[in-house]
């Protein structure tokens, strides 16, 4: 009895240091591939915790980027015509499932905060009146936390820097995400024949995901000239071909602490629901 309490103790600071911990490591890289001379690299490092993010961004061959950006015209969508109109309305509509209200990592955050209290409320049910349901509905709480944990928090992530195409913003950046910390977002409805892919993969203890685009900037591109682009890509000779941008971009999501302290529940669980008592025992 006496080690089921500081079983239940244990879980309870477990749960408190999982809470508190880092929740995961992000470094993410993008180059700008074609387009821009030098291939400009941006790197961002990311540490998520449960109630903000710090982030530390570098920026390699920056003085390409910043003429680029300088060079640009920042194309209004009120002064496109009818194709850049089209072009916009295929991008917004691939906005108009939302999939958060605001920000998808703090959905998160609140779903993790309540499946740790019901966790810890089953627990010392778990002690009171350890039936059949209440040790499965603890068990399921434990392993429904870790797949939030795994998977949840990092898609929750990624479709928050935009680097997957889930998100909602009203306006995405032609980047993956990547320039929303810089001094200038470039926006896919400012690009003619835009493409994007993305992708991801998983490792040991990570999860990536890639992104790629590539497009003609029209903000490159003469107003008067804005509609023959439009209608008709570039080819390679062509006048306003160099307005042709091509952007790769890759984040790795590495898991931190908070794993690590929600595993070590496990056999704590094990001790409250099994311990002297077979699994299937109702009282």
């Amino acid at each position: 009895m006496n080690r089921k309490i500081i079983s239940i103790a244990l879980t309870g600071l477990f749960l408190i240091t999982s809470w508190t911990s880092t929740w995961f490591e992000i470094s993410a890289v993008g180059i700008y591939s074609e387009g821009i001379e030098r291939e400009p690299t941006i790197t961002t490092d990311y540490m998520i915790n449960n109630n903000e993010e710090s982030f530390e961004l570098i920026i390699e061959n920056s003085t390409p980027l910043l003429l680029y950006w300088i060079n640009r015209e920042n194309i209004s969508p009120d002064s496109n015509d009818e194709n850049i109109s089209s072009n916009s309305e295929e991008i917004e509509s691939r906005k108009e499932s939302n999939y958060c209200s605001e920000s998808c990592l703090d959905a998160a955050r609140i779903v993790v905060k309540f499946t740790m209290l019901i966790l810890f409320v089953l627990v010392c049910m778990c002690y009171i009146r350890p039936t059949r349901v209440i040790k499965i509905a603890t068990i399921s709480t434990w392993v429904t936390g870790a797949f939030i944990i795994l998977i949840s928090i990092p898609l929750a992530i990624a479709i928050d820097f935009g680097i997957t195409d889930m998100g909602n913003e009203e306006n995405s950046s032609s980047t993956g995400g990547f320039d929303t910390n810089t001094k200038e977002t470039v926006e896919e409805d400012q690009f003619a024949h835009f493409e994007e892919q993305n992708d991801f993969d998983f490792s040991f203890n990570r999860i990536n995901f890639y992104y790629e685009s590539l497009g003609f900037d029209l903000g490159l591109v003469d107003e008067d000239d804005r509609a023959n682009v439009s209608n008709q890509p570039p080819i390679e000779g062509d006048k306003y071909y160099d307005s042709l941008i091509q952007f790769n971009g890759e984040m790795n999501i590495k898991i931190g602490d908070i794993m690590m302290w929600w595993l070590l529940i496990a056999p704590l669980l094990y001790v409250v629901l099994f311990e002297n008592r077979k699994f299937f025992e109702e009282e």
